[in-house]
């Protein structure tokens, strides 16, 4: 899936969806997806293989309460959306929830 409209703006690093699984869980966790993409261009080989074996995370589930807090420490680099997926995998449900 790919944002065309998000592309546009160079400072925005996460989005936050309400699909059709959001709509009906009980959670109402939203869909969280980066818009970050590596360029794997300019990649030195033995880096693009081990990208292409455990590629990074696109998205993951964020309950309501938690989204402020992703969207604010990814914007300011205190963590990488990948830590915040992380810890959603996690979870039993894997959705993430207000640390």
């Amino acid at each position: 899936m790919r944002l065309l409209r998000v592309d546009e703006d160079e400072y925005l690093s996460v989005v936050f969806l309400a699909d059709r699984h959001t709509m009906q869980s009980p959670t109402q966790a939203l869909l969280a997806l980066t818009t970050v993409w590596e360029d794997e261009g300019d990649l030195d080989p033995v880096h693009y293989q081990e990208l292409i074996e455990s590629p990074e995370p696109r998205g993951f589930r964020a309950a309501p309460a938690a989204v402020h807090a992703v969207h604010a420490n990814v914007t300011l680099g205190n963590m990488g959306f990948a830590e915040f997926a992380a810890a959603a995998s996690a979870q039993p449900d894997q959705v993430l929830r207000p640390i």
